[in-house]
């Protein structure tokens, strides 16, 4: 196994089927194995590449939008760009290419093509769900292709029927801090496109007396004071773009000052907002996949907003089960009290994490296949 590559498939629709994939890469490449990172979206038909940057102005700005569209399958074939999906394939055939995780449903019609090429060489793809129930590109996908994950191994890191975590995507070897150890900080958000209620929720949580760490969907909205400090993803970045070495990397980021405006690199590790999580004493935002992963590997509780779809449903429904979170209604009944976030987070940072590791559970299982 040591000598192949495992090929991550990622979508840039929120960075929750993304930067996953990136951590996950880096893990594997800290074991000595190759790693190659896609996404989907570079393998659509231009016209409809172009559409996703107007949806996601649209569900930043009209939430009720956004839940629509998640219960709207779609069939995602139509937006394959045929010439590019065969180029694709005909390399992983010339590579051998044998060892795939996907976390997006739309990449299994590929995958399927690709499997009927290889036969009857057998290839291994994780269906890697990192939601507690179905995103909906999986749901999308069931509908149009009920037995889809029969060839396929279904890697879930949440079991919502015992509500617990199985397995998680390793972030950083660091330690998380205590609690004490803690700036009086709250990281406010919307997901990586921006969503939701975060925005309206800000002026309340200044007059509790947290300083914010508030990621801006746009230069715009960056209003900084001495307590109020703004972020955001470079706006010149996207996802499914490959950086200047050609490779998909995590997003270069913005501080917005009251003077100006300044850039920095991306970090080679993890996501730059994991670092500022870090630091903090909960994050404020609805319940996407990239933030329970932050909040596992940060020791960070969450301050439920409301979710998008029902895959952030059930990851609301789990993080409040699991006492990693709590809504913000109930949180703002508290008096927005400082011991509430606290017990959180004794309680995520004494959670069982032995055998979690969803890279060695995979490399553990694919060694034992191939032998």
């Amino acid at each position: 196994m040591a000598n192949r590559i495992v090929t991550m498939l990622c979508s840039g629709f929120g960075l929750g089927f993304y930067i996953p994939g990136l951590l996950a890469a880096n893990a594997f490449n800290r074991l000595g194995i190759p790693t190659e990172v896609l996404v989907f979206e570079s393998f659509m038909v231009q016209d409809k590449m172009d559409h996703i940057v107007d949806s996601k102005n649209a569900y930043h700005h009209n939430f009720a939008l956004a839940n629509l569209s998640a219960r709207m399958p779609i069939d995602i074939r139509q937006s394959i760009d045929e010439a590019k999906v065969n180029q694709l394939l005909e390399r992983w055939e010339a590579e051998d290419r044998r060892e795939f995780i996907s976390l997006s449903g739309h990449w299994v019609y590929i995958l399927d093509l690709y499997r009927q090429m290889m036969h009857p060489k057998r290839i291994h793809l994780d269906l890697l769900y990192v939601d507690s129930d179905l995103a909906p590109s999986w749901k999308s996908l069931k509908k149009f292709h009920p037995a889809y994950n029969a060839p396929y191994y279904d890697a879930r890191l949440y079991d919502t029927a015992k509500m617990e975590i199985r397995y998680e995507i390793p972030v950083s070897s660091n330690v998380p801090s205590s609690f004490n150890e803690r700036k009086r900080r709250l990281v406010v958000h919307g997901g990586g496109w921006g969503m939701g209620t975060y925005q309206s929720k800000i002026p309340e949580l200044a007059e509790a007396g947290y300083g914010l760490d508030i990621v801006a969907y746009d230069l715009k909205e960056g209003k900084p004071d001495h307590t109020h400090r703004y972020w955001m993803n470079d706006p010149a970045w996207c996802a499914w773009v490959k950086g200047v070495n050609g490779l998909h990397e995590f997003p270069p980021y913005c501080e917005i000052t009251q003077e100006a405006t300044i850039r920095h690199d991306m970090k080679p590790d993890n996501h730059w907002l994991f670092d500022i999580a870090s630091e903090a004493m909960a994050i404020v935002a609805k319940p996407g996949a990239g933030t329970l992963i932050d909040s596992l590997a940060a020791g960070i509780p969450l301050i439920l907003l409301e979710p998008f779809g029902s895959h952030e449903q059930s990851n609301y429904e789990l993080w409040e089960t699991l006492g990693y979170g709590i809504s913000y209604e109930r949180w703002k009944e508290s008096g927005f009290a400082a011991e509430v976030l606290e017990s959180m987070h004794e309680r995520i940072i004494s959670r069982p994490v032995t055998g979690k590791n969803y890279v060695d559970h995979y490399c553990s299982r694919i060694a034992l296949a191939n032998g």
